[in-house]
């Protein structure tokens, strides 16, 4: 379960990657960041093919959906200085919620 659960992180460090770098094309205007970004992803989503060999798909994705989602709002607001509203963070909240009943099971 270590080898799963390892190769998950790094899928979403790659998402994380990815988000970071598709911020930085300025809508694909650099390009060089753009290309950055969509290989990122795709890396990112060879890894999480090979996770849900071992973990069921909808555990897998909802954990990468809801800790990328995290970490974009973190990296967002630590090296882009946005803010998160009200509305925001409970939408956040909603998918940490949603991310722990799902692990529940």
């Amino acid at each position: 379960m270590i080898v799963p659960a390892s190769l998950l992180v790094g899928s979403v460090a790659l998402d994380l990657v990815a988000c970071y770098c598709v911020k930085r094309s300025k809508g694909f205007k650099r390009v060089v960041w753009g290309a950055a970004g969509l290989l990122s992803i795709i890396l990112a989503f060879v890894l999480l093919s090979f996770v849900v060999r071992e973990i069921p798909l909808g555990i897998a994705y909802s954990v990468w959906g809801g800790l990328g989602v995290i970490g974009t709002v973190l990296i967002d607001r630590l090296l882009f200085n946005s803010r998160l509203g009200t509305q925001g963070i409970i939408g956040v909240t909603c998918i940490v919620v949603g991310i722990v009943a799902m692990q529940l099971q």
